[in-house]
């Protein structure tokens, strides 16, 4: 059931990026002219193909069909029947929805009966500006549902709804990382009143605490917690801070990577170990800024060329610092840069998009799954990702020759593996990062980059 849903929604996800309509073909004066038709409105609109453009569109338009009819198969499976009623359920609910989405106390957007019907250009959250999509906003800040501790969680808190949207608004929507909230029609609630000023949840969500049972509930930011690990916000001294647990290696491989971005004068968020748990402050906290990931404006393709060209269009300045963040995941070998854990930071009052978030989530990089075979990186996927991208993309790389990038060195890395607490192998650590970085700086300055050395791109079904 999980596994059809969830590709299901990722279908969609990539629909959204795809262009409708079919292609036709005119003869004018002679000549073959190319044309993408498709219904808006019911009117016929056409835009006209330029040469260098048709077989990308071709092969986006073929895409498109192929995406549907598999989604049209899914949906007759009795897991795909099972998730469209539980959608169904999900519109009835969402059909009772009437309020505002606020950010602090402005109202950024009006919604009825679950349809947006007005909203501030400026100010509304990416997400919905591109997709108008209220119930699907709302879902993606509500706790994973299958971590183990969320549904303990649920429980404590006297939760019966196993729908996403309505698990978020049992808090007003609202979360630690940005001043977005939800006011329901007729509420006289004011952002002092919906933004989160304790957590009497924080054990139960992190490890099971099992004296969370005897807490009354009350608002707790663990409902709009997202993301796979188990996990809680803890308020010290006035300031937020995540507490995450993992593996001895996972810790390592967060903290390394913390400590070497720090020293190389990257802009990384801060971790450190509290015990048998690695914690980070939460980088808006007081600064007058919203997070918002890159899911927001690219679904769950995390393609870097793609991602890359979207947010170069917003900004050279801003891609300039996604780059860094693709050359130290490079280096550093992280085998989780998603689209929900990559994003941007916005100007709370004017919505303005200030800079990239700080380069955050490294737990699964590095030796978090063991060591990998070749130290010597010579065959390693990550460098065929990034050689592939250089090859795609010539502006990126030319940007790359210009910057200034952080020239990390062994004695840097020794001071890394010195400060933290985890026994690794610090030989092949030292080896695996300094071979890493070599090879990607190669890469950059080559004269000629091809996609791949052996020249396979990927699969072919």
């Amino acid at each position: 059931m999980k596994d059809v849903a969830e590709r299901i929604k990722r279908i969609e996800n990539e629909l959204l990026g795809l262009p409708t309509g079919y292609i036709s073909k005119k003869i004018i004066n002679g000549k073959e002219r190319f044309y993408l038709q498709w219904m808006e409105d019911g009117k016929l609109k056409s835009r006209y193909i330029k040469a260098n453009e048709y077989d990308d569109i071709t092969a986006k338009v073929e895409k498109r069909k192929q995406l549907q009819e598999e989604r049209k198969s899914l949906k007759e499976t009795p897991e795909g029947i099972r998730d469209y009623n539980l959608k169904r359920k999900a519109v009835r609910n969402m059909i009772n929805i009437t309020g505002t989405i606020m950010s602090e106390d402005r109202i950024i957007a009006t919604v009825k009966n679950g349809e947006i019907t007005d909203y501030d250009e400026k100010l509304i959250p990416l997400y919905l500006k591109r997709t108008k999509n209220v119930e699907d906003w709302l879902a993606s800040r509500a706790i994973d549902a299958h971590r183990t501790n969320s549904r303990l969680l649920k429980k404590a808190l006297r939760i019966r709804t196993a729908d996403d949207a309505q698990i978020a608004l049992a808090v007003n929507a609202a979360n630690i990382t940005d001043c977005y909230w939800f006011k329901p029609e007729g509420s006289a609630a004011v952002y002092e009143d919906v933004r989160f000023k304790e957590n009497y949840f924080d054990s139960l969500a992190l490890r099971g605490d099992p004296n969370g049972f005897s807490r009354k509930p009350s608002r707790t930011p663990e409902l709009t917690n997202t993301g796979s690990y188990e996990k809680c916000w803890r308020l010290l001294d006035g300031q937020w801070w995540m507490y995450k647990s993992g593996s001895e290696n996972e810790h390592f491989s967060e903290l390394f990577i913390c400590k070497l971005g720090e020293k190389s004068g990257m802009d990384i968020a801060h971790y450190e170990m509290d015990g048998d748990y690695i914690r980070t402050q939460n980088f808006t906290d007081g600064k007058k800024w919203n997070y918002e990931p890159i899911s927001s404006l690219m679904g769950e393709n995390e393609d870097y060329n793609d991602c890359f060209e979207t947010i170069y269009a917003i900004s050279p300045t801003l891609a300039e610092q996604y780059l860094k963040i693709v050359w130290f995941d490079t280096v550093c070998y992280n085998m989780d840069r998603h689209t929900r854990n990559f994003g941007f930071l916005r100007d709370v009052e004017s919505g303005e998009i200030l800079s990239m978030a700080p380069n955050y989530d490294n737990n699964i990089a590095l030796i978090s799954r063991g060591y990998p075979n070749d130290v010597s990186r010579k065959g390693d996927g990550f460098i065929r990702f990034f050689r592939a991208f250089l090859a795609e993309n010539s502006k990126a790389v030319q940007m790359y020759r210009e910057m200034d990038l952080p020239v990390i060195s062994e004695e840097t890395v020794a001071e890394c593996l010195n400060e933290c607490p985890q026994q690794v192998d610090s030989e092949y650590i030292k080896s695996f990062i300094m071979n890493g970085q070599t090879i990607v700086q190669d890469l950059i300055h080559s004269e000629e980059i091809s996609e791949d050395e052996d020249g396979s791109k990927g699969l072919t079904l």
